[in-house]
């Protein structure tokens, strides 16, 4: 018995350190050297992780609804491309608005549909808006106008993500079908429904390789155009892709465990004792590192090399 404890402790991996933030967190992007934080006070913060330093960037306006005003905008997404900051948040009695912050200036789009729930640069003036009904729309920042609009199919969207060169998205969707878009073409590519049956929470593309969680309590890997899953007994709300996707993480809600997997055999790597707190972000720092973090006022730093 004590052999077996010794094993399983040798097993589980201890976190680097812990960063407390302000407020709680809504959103977190990795861009380049330092996290981009939105937290649910409607501040961006910027953490820079060589010197482990942190500042602020903006602040977002209040907003007012039915019942009250003077509110702090629940922030939906950030993104970031070339040295701008994109953020998707709440607008006034449930609006969506768009902000760019770029040279210390903070720039505001009214969008006409309140379905946005993602946002994302194609490129400097083109966005890429993720609706909750099951349509993705093309945003000018010129002409501050929809140029563009699909729709998949009559199953609601759930998340999409872009791969690095930006030409490429996967969608999934409530039904548990996955997606691969031409972004250039604006059109479909192919299509997945062999891993999931049920809702989609999370994606990630790497490497032109897909990692997909849903609530039938699998982690999905599309590979070589190869279809696979792991299950557990636990729902996974959050999975990610390290740089070449060869290795996927993902959490436990119930275990309070996030795991390490090989994407090519399925095969458990490492596993670490989490904080008790809902995972909504797993991201790869680089082949080291990893940050987890939820509806809460810390984001954890893992080290993979570290154990107890």
């Amino acid at each position: 018995m004590k052999k077996m404890f010794l094993i399983l402790l040798m097993s589980i991996y201890a976190l680097s350190y812990e960063l407390k933030l302000d407020s709680n967190l809504n959103a977190l992007k990795l861009a380049d050297n330092s996290l981009l934080i939105g937290l649910d006070n409607g501040e961006i913060k910027q953490y820079f992780l060589k010197d482990k330093k942190m500042q602020k960037i903006t602040q977002l306006n209040k907003i007012k609804n039915f019942y009250e005003e003077n509110l702090s905008p629940r922030i939906y997404s950030i993104d970031y491309l070339n040295g701008a900051i994109l953020i998707l948040s709440e607008g006034d009695f449930g609006s969506k608005k768009l902000y760019v912050y770029k040279n210390k200036q903070l720039l505001s789009y009214d969008l006409a549909n309140d379905g946005a729930k993602k946002a994302l640069f194609l490129d400097d003036n083109t966005i890429l808006l993720a609706l909750l009904g099951s349509n993705i729309e093309l945003f000018d920042l010129k002409t501050k106008s929809v140029v563009k609009n699909f729709t998949f199919s009559s199953s609601s969207l759930s998340d999409v993500v872009l791969n690095e060169t930006k030409t490429q998205l996967v969608a999934g969707f409530e039904s548990g079908e996955l997606m691969l878009f031409d972004v250039k073409k604006w059109q479909k590519m192919k299509s997945y429904k062999n891993i999931h049956k049920d809702n989609i929470y999370q994606l990630d593309f790497k490497n032109t390789i897909i990692a997909s969680c849903s609530t039938d309590r699998k982690l999905g890997i599309v590979q070589n155009d190869q279809e696979k899953n792991i299950e557990r007994d636990f729902l996974i709300y959050t999975c990610a892709l390290n740089k070449d996707g060869s290795i996927a993480v993902f959490g436990d809600n119930e275990k309070n465990i996030i795991e390490l997997i090989d994407t090519k055999n399925l095969k458990t790597i490492k596993k670490f004792q989490n904080k008790d707190f809902l995972l909504e972000y797993l991201i790869f720092l680089n082949e080291h590192e990893f940050i987890s973090a939820g509806y809460e006022n810390k984001i954890i730093f893992w080290s993979i090399d570290e154990s107890f």
